[in-house]
């Protein structure tokens, strides 16, 4: 009796174990037929009740990830991720990705309804659908403009003189691109040189986001005073000119690299260092490590690119008004750098190398001004375009409102307005 009791009790289980699975796989096909409905209502854009289905994926860029790679981590099909990138493509150029980058996405498993990109504090683009398709656009960004000022002497460098007063390097770097053209920050400033500057900040939410421009500047060089006024013109076209008018950019750069010394000046007659006669050296070495980079010292077409016998990797590049400058012993050129090429001011050309008959890195920097070698570091060089004539009163009244200003200095903020 008690064996047939055991027996029912077993069958039992196993019947209701059986009815178990039957209704977990109706369930589980009635769940299948469901979700394509729900998806499908859900885009049904005509529908006047739509389920709004969609998942949220927020993500920021680790060190050497896309944004495709990031997405596809958090498992956003391959098809909208392709679909993504390329739209937003239009608007950012996402080879300038950098860690730290954040992102908001909102999709369906078919489709894209927003998509937020937030590049550091500055940069913010959208990405939105639109009748299937999708749109990609730049989100303007307000940010609070402070004008600021600063004031110092030289002890041993600009860079130690400013850096305690600056959020950031950049505004050291330009400073020294206002007077690059007179003064080189690198050999010519003197303990007891001074600096004032009046300088915009921005801010967003309180916090320091950037640098704008340096509205005036000042440097004095072992008594020479040299000002700076930024001016823009009625045409849109904005520069940095004397108390004149008179723009302080030339057709040439002081220097063409930063370097750490000049190893061995124009000369008419040298001791060569490896051949050990005397000979003339037509320009000016400018000692820097192996890499550093170089820079074209003016506007101008690649008249040469290659090999020359003890130069060795050299470039020339020729420039208005019967100018012609060459860089010498080069490790390698820039991408891109060849004859006929044309290239501006401060493009990138090559990288200090040892090239050629060199006993150490330098770059072998000359100029030629119809047909004859001249000394880079005496000759004369023609100033950009003045203000216009036309413009010149607009110009004396915003100068003078800033030179006031300047001669104001302090370190307190001096106004505020939002941009």
């Amino acid at each position: 009796m008690n064996f047939r009791l055991l027996g029912k009790r077993k069958i039992l289980k196993i019947f209701s174990f059986l009815v178990f699975l039957f209704v977990l796989t109706q369930l589980g096909q009635r769940l299948n037929n469901f979700e394509p409905q729900l998806q499908k209502k859900n885009l049904n854009q005509n529908d006047p009740n739509p389920i709004n289905l969609a998942c949220i994926f927020q993500g920021e860029l680790d060190k050497n990830e896309s944004l495709y790679l990031s997405l596809l981590k958090k498992g956003v099909p391959i098809q909208l991720i392709h679909r993504l990138t390329s739209t937003l493509g239009d608007a950012f150029n996402l080879k300038k990705s950098l860690p730290g980058d954040f992102y908001t996405l909102v999709a369906t498993p078919d489709s894209i309804l927003f998509f937020e990109y937030q590049k550091g504090m500055e940069e913010k683009y959208e990405v939105r659908g639109q009748n299937s398709k999708l749109e990609a656009s730049v989100v303007p960004l307000e940010f609070t403009c402070i004008v600021k000022s600063m004031k110092g002497k030289i002890e041993s460098s600009l860079w130690e003189s400013m850096i305690k007063e600056c959020q950031s390097p950049e505004l050291i770097l330009k400073f020294t691109e206002i007077f690059e053209w007179d003064i080189d920050f690198l050999t010519e400033p003197q303990k007891g040189d001074s600096f004032r500057l009046i300088f915009e900040e921005y801010h967003k939410n309180g916090e320091f986001v950037k640098y704008g421009d340096i509205l005036a500047a000042e440097y004095s060089l072992t008594g020479q005073t040299h000002p700076a006024v930024l001016y823009q013109d009625p045409t849109g076209h904005k520069d940095y000119y004397d108390l004149s008018g008179k723009s302080l950019k030339k057709a040439f750069l002081k220097s063409p690299l930063n370097y750490r010394r000049i190893s061995s000046g124009f000369s008419y007659s040298r001791l060569h260092p490896i051949f050990k006669v005397y000979r003339p050296h037509w320009g000016v070495d400018y000692a820097a490590p192996t890499g550093t980079p170089v820079v074209a010292s003016g506007d101008g077409v690649i008249k040469y690119a290659g090999w020359e016998k003890g130069l060795g990797k050299v470039v020339e590049i020729r420039h208005p008004n019967g100018f012609v400058t060459s860089y010498g012993h080069l490790s390698r050129f820039a991408k891109e750098i060849r004859t006929g090429v044309r290239v501006g001011q401060k493009d990138l050309i090559g990288y200090v190398g040892t090239t050629g008959y060199a006993t150490g890195p330098h770059l072998d920097y000359r100029v030629k001004a119809g047909g004859r070698y001249v000394n880079p570091l005496k000759m004369i060089v023609p100033s950009a375009k003045p203000v216009d004539k036309e413009s010149l009163a607009d110009f004396e009244r915003k100068r003078d409102n800033l030179i006031y200003a300047l001669n104001l200095l302090t370190a307190e903020e001096i106004f505020a307005s939002v941009r």
